[in-house]
């Protein structure tokens, strides 16, 4: 309409979207998500921290391994006579030491003497006299090493023995997550450039596939394993169509219930006997001589912090990854003590506050932000003529063909679906595309007992 006065800058800018903004066409990553969704592969392509893959044709899937060759005689509750004296009977062993014993088994004794073992009447019980004649001392609660035997000339055949096997079971989980836009919304050009093109549909689908891939690996930290089995016909956890829901135990878990769990002496920070009583326990499980030690950042920086400190110089050195005879892109904080090589690496989606690293009203953080986790690298033997495996990979089960190709894509492990009237086979007559993305995945540690959790916060 016509008025009186002078044009001027807010008399222009006063009328509805007439001034040109000034915008910068690229989105700025503030959250950085893609730095920490895939932090089981932050050493990129290389095999250094980062699991590999092994397809499974069942949604549960096991491991099995052998028994120790030796076992320890523990006397903890039986009942012994004869102590302070040549021979001795021992009765109401406990059942980890039941039938375990041969008539010829050497016994290793507390205080350094040894005895063989001449009868055993019972599988809770035996007799041993001494070798050398001298007395055998021994209390309830000690603990023997049957160590070797000893047979007689002429002797008849040793009593047999046999070795069991065990197993550890982890289990598939269902991981889907979706997007939907509308035709208006998809044909609208937008002021910034995504991956090239002025539409929101780019934005959103590399949103959605870092939450896919964010869901995939914080299950494979965070995850507890589920009594629930896609098997079951009267599940515990079910979904909206009655159909079990199972869930894949986590790195954490693994830890926590076969795995090493230790706490520093004084929360906060760490010392040198904390450090030494930490291989101490890594030996006794027979583990490898080099580790990746990751945390958050004040876990990290408590380690850091007590090495930097030490009196001897070239404690601890930045450096690059070096594996299988090439340098990787990865630095960290090296240093070498006892025998072992801990890689020190902060990881941030341990220190994420929206993740892990925050703490409730009332409550502390996680015990996942406040610990360091030892995870060993290399390969694991497996027995004899074997060869060598990994020590953590996830597991998959390998995706159907879809029955319209041009509308689904796959890399093997996850599937991407589009339907809907805007998908490229329109499947319905409504103007909108879905996208789904589906992995079926679970995650493997082959030898949990090697792998340590320190809570140093």
């Amino acid at each position: 309409m016509q008025t009186v006065g002078t044009i001027s800058k807010p008399y222009a800018s006063a009328i509805a979207m007439l001034d040109k903004r000034e915008i910068y066409r690229s989105l700025i990553d503030l959250n950085q998500d893609d730095e920490w969704v895939d932090f089981l592969k932050m050493a990129g392509k290389e095999q250094v921290f980062n699991p590999t893959g092994q397809s499974t044709g069942a949604p549960v899937y096991h491991i099995f391994y052998d028994s120790p060759l030796y076992v320890l005689i523990d006397t903890t509750g039986a009942t012994i006579t004869g102590s302070d004296s040549k021979t001795i009977t021992v009765t109401g062993l406990p059942v980890g030491s039941q039938n375990v014993l041969v008539v010829g088994t050497l016994l290793k004794f507390p205080d350094g003497k040894v005895g063989r073992v001449q009868t055993v009447p019972t599988a809770a019980g035996f007799t041993a006299t001494s070798v050398d004649g001298t007395k055998l001392t021994l209390t309830a609660g000690n603990k023997l090493s049957a160590f070797s035997n000893a047979q007689e000339e002429g002797s008849n055949g040793p009593d047999p023995m046999r070795w069991d096997m065990t197993s550890l079971a982890n289990r598939i989980q269902i991981f889907r997550n979706s997007i939907q836009i509308t035709d208006v919304q998809n044909m609208q050009v937008i002021e910034l450039e995504i991956d090239g093109k002025p539409h929101i549909l780019p934005y959103e689908m590399i949103k959605g596939q870092q939450r896919h891939r964010g869901d995939i690996s914080l299950a494979f930290w965070m995850g507890q394993i589920s009594e629930t089995l896609f098997s079951d016909s009267n599940p515990a956890l079910s979904g909206a169509n009655g159909y079990g829901v199972q869930t894949t135990r986590g790195m954490d878990q693994y830890i926590d219930q076969y795995g090493i769990v230790d706490t520093v002496t004084t929360a906060g920070g760490v010392t040198l006997a904390d450090i030494t009583d930490q291989e101490a326990q890594l030996v006794a499980a027979r583990a490898p001589r080099e580790y990746m030690v990751v945390g958050s950042h004040g876990v990290i920086a408590a380690y850091s912090d007590f090495l930097k400190g030490l009196n001897s110089s070239g404690a601890l050195n930045s450096v690059r990854m070096n594996v299988n005879g090439r340098e990787v892109d990865l630095m960290v904080e090296r240093f070498t003590h006892g025998g072992f090589t801990f890689n020190l690496r902060m990881l941030n989606v341990l220190s994420n506050t929206s993740v892990i690293n925050y703490a409730a009203a009332g409550t502390a953080r996680l015990d996942i932000a406040k610990s360091a986790y030892f995870l060993p690298l290399g390969k694991v033997p497996t027995l004899k003529g074997g060869g060598m495996t990994d020590y953590f990979r996830y597991r998959y089960m390998v995706p159907q063909a879809a029955p319209n190709g041009a509308n689904s894509k796959t890399n093997g492990q996850t599937t991407e679906v589009m339907t809907g009237g805007l998908a490229p086979v329109p499947t319905s007559t409504q103007q909108v595309l879905n996208v789904t993305w589906t992995s079926n995945m679970g995650l493997e540690i082959v030898k949990p007992q090697v792998f340590m959790k320190s809570k140093v916060l």
